[in-house]
């Protein structure tokens, strides 16, 4: 009896304790488990909803536990850890900067696949080490070579561009690599190889989420902050506009507040004008809004004026009457003024002059893109002038920026109506804090080479209204998506050549 109830009080000891941590029983196969799923989630990548980056992190953050627990057994496991690391830092950098309004180049993308590419030369040649120490006659790891080759060709197909099938092709050769590379671990622990690993005194998986939460706090920081184009604000000191060309403008209809943002320079381009053509656009806030209530029922509302409902009453004598409840948004943002001079030799200058009446709640980026008279109509040619600035009052004190962006897009736009040419000019800047009467305009010119009896000039304005991730600056031209991240307001001015000025 007295040896039944010591073998009872044994067994009550044993299923009571905990089992040792997974890395002290089997580091090895720990150790595979992270560097197999590393290498699956960093290499094929799924270009939506984000998971490009959410996989890749998780990927490269695994590469490194897995060579941090194997970086004692030689040295080019350990080469791997530290270039896996290495890796990690430069991928988290790129996931960060892609949060914001910053141009990086190709330079991070290119460092983070030579890292990568090390990092499988290190697996490569740190398997023939183990394969060497587990007692193999000829030790070698082909899978892991194999690997290696697989990426350069990888790497070089995704710098020249390659065809979707042959990437199919490729994808089915690494799945058969990564699975002749699992084999390839499970027969050295076969081998009876042991892995003592490298003492750590945080535990991988608080090191995995930590690093995930941080690199996730540092990205929503940088939406929620740093989605702006900085303004290098300074006091407006223009040289004086000529006199006479200034009263010449005017006298012709060129708006004063217009032309009181314009640099002398500009100013003197138009000297001699024949005429001057204007056209004045209201922008208005398309989310805020004010109820009338009428007793007479409109069919078709001048905006902003909107139909909303009707609000039926029912009588003491029985009878019905009804009145008519509308939506005005009546809330001016900006105004958008389009002016065009005409000049002698079939010159025009057309400027697309945005003026901020209220301050939207969003800070984020805006920009402008303007479609010109080549673009919408025939018998136009582009001309040599493209110039713009953002202007504000801040402390009582004019001052003025250069935009951020302005440039000419003579590219290729490709989508379900074809494949056409842009042209047009794209102009992008946030507006300054604590900044008052703010004026942004973009000017151009054009000539009437081909007979044109129209001339038509737009100019669209973008206000980014969330924060979007990846940031694209193609958020801000008029063509792209993200819809649900910005508003859009078309303006336009348009004229039958032969009008006098307005």
């Amino acid at each position: 009896m007295e040896n039944e109830r010591n073998f009872e009080n044994m067994l009550f000891a044993d299923a009571s304790a905990l089992p040792p941590p997974q890395d002290t029983v089997t580091p090895w196969h720990t150790a595979m488990h992270y560097i197999l799923w590393g290498l699956g989630l960093t290499t094929i990548t799924l270009h939506f909803l984000n998971l490009d980056v959410i996989l890749t992190a998780v990927g490269a953050a695994l590469l490194v536990l897995g060579f941090r627990i194997l970086r004692r057994e030689n040295a080019p496991l350990r080469w791997g850890f530290r270039l896996a690391l290495a890796a990690l830092a430069v991928r988290s950098t790129c996931y960060v900067l892609a949060a914001l309004p910053v141009e990086a180049g190709m330079a991070p993308a290119y460092t983070a696949m030579a890292l990568q590419l090390a990092v499988y030369v290190c697996l490569w040649r740190g398997m023939i080490g183990v394969s060497r120490s587990a007692g193999a006659e000829k030790p070698a790891a082909p899978a892991a070579g194999a690997l290696v080759i697989f990426y350069i060709l990888l790497a070089a197909l995704a710098i020249i561009g390659t065809h979707t099938l042959l990437v199919l092709l490729l994808l089915l050769v690494y799945v058969l690599i990564l699975r002749n590379l699992a084999k390839l671990f499970r027969s050295l622990a076969d081998t009876g190889y042991a892995v003592t690993a490298a003492p750590v005194r945080v535990s991988n998986g608080v090191l995995l989420w930590s690093y995930l939460g941080a690199l996730l706090a540092a990205v929503l920081l940088c939406m929620l902050l740093g989605q702006r184009f900085p303004a290098a604000l300074h006091l407006r000191d223009d040289a004086p506009q000529e006199e006479q060309i200034r009263q010449e403008l005017l006298q012709k209809g060129f708006p004063r507040n217009v032309l009181d943002d314009l640099t002398a320079d500009e100013v003197a381009k138009m000297a001699g004008a024949r005429a001057v053509y204007r056209e004045t656009d209201k922008l208005y806030n398309d989310t805020e809004y004010r109820e009338i209530t009428l007793t007479h029922y409109i069919a078709d509302p001048a905006y902003p004026l909107q139909f909303d409902r009707t609000v039926t009453t029912k009588n003491d004598d029985g009878t019905r009457s009804y009145t008519y409840v509308y939506r005005a948004y009546d809330t001016l943002e900006q105004t958008m003024t389009g002016v065009a001079v005409e000049l002698a030799d079939g010159q025009y200058i057309v400027i697309h002059h945005l003026r901020y009446d209220t301050q939207p709640a969003a800070r984020y980026t805006e920009g402008m893109t303007v479609w010109p008279a080549w673009k919408v109509e025939q018998g136009w040619t582009r001309g040599a002038l493209c110039s713009g600035r953002l202007l504000c009052t801040r402390q009582g004190q004019e001052q003025t920026a250069a935009l951020h962006g302005l440039t000419y897009d003579g590219g290729q736009i490709t989508d379900i109506f074809g494949t056409r040419s842009a042209d047009s000019f794209v102009a992008q800047w946030s507006r300054p804090s604590d900044a008052d009467s703010v004026r942004v305009y973009v000017l151009y010119d054009t000539f009437r080479t081909g007979g044109a009896d129209v001339l038509t000039s737009y100019g669209n304005y973008i206000c980014q209204t969330k924060p979007v991730y990846p940031f694209d600056g193609r958020v801000l031209q008029w063509g792209f998506g993200q819809e649900r991240a910005r508003t859009r307001h078309m303006s336009a001015i348009q004229l039958w050549l032969g009008e006098s000025g307005d």
